[in-house]
């Protein structure tokens, strides 16, 4: 009986150590990986024109507009409305989605969504919507926020695609 007892602890040890070497091996794996893909690194900030490209995922702000309002569009009080441009494009061989609330507006440390609705009609008319982009596609349209007039504002992008990495693009 103890003969069979020592042989199950010896037998799990080497079960265990073949697991052990086996997670080592993919947490290798991973890590090269990972390693790899540090060559399409994003830059940790972005300006207005300038194209953050991820594994042929393209993002760029092409311009940023401010609009103080009107009677019937009213920000709230102190600030004012930042409407961006922004252009998506698909380089790679695999459709890819694209979605307005992957995107938010920075200012001071604060992000809130991109999703105003404003009347004046060159704002309104080209908004981006929601969709997907087939290989070589793009789509250019207009998200809209609002923030304090003397913010420190950033555009922040974070589609899945670029697995959880954000772009932010300084819009002064």
């Amino acid at each position: 009986m103890l003969i069979v007892f020592g042989l199950m602890i010896a037998g799990g040890a080497l079960l265990g150590g073949e697991g052990d070497s086996a997670d080592n091996k993919s947490d290798t794996s991973a890590a090269t990986k990972s390693g790899s893909s540090s060559d399409s690194k994003l830059k940790d900030n972005y300006h207005v024109g300038s194209v953050a490209n991820h594994k042929g995922y393209k993002f760029k702000v092409n311009k940023v507009t401010y609009y103080d309002g009107s009677d019937f569009d009213k920000p709230k009080k102190g600030n004012r409305y930042v409407i961006c441009n922004v252009t998506i494009k698909n380089d790679t061989d695999k459709k890819q989605s694209y979605n307005p609330m992957d995107f938010q507006l920075n200012a001071n440390g604060n992000s809130t969504n991109m999703m105003e609705i404003l009347t004046k009609e060159n704002y309104s008319q080209n908004t981006l919507d929601s969709g997907d982009l087939d290989p070589g596609a793009s789509v250019t349209g207009n998200l809209i926020g609002q923030a304090n007039k003397n913010a420190n504002l950033k555009l922040e992008y974070q589609p899945s695609v670029w697995n959880d990495e954000t772009v932010k693009v300084s819009l002064y």
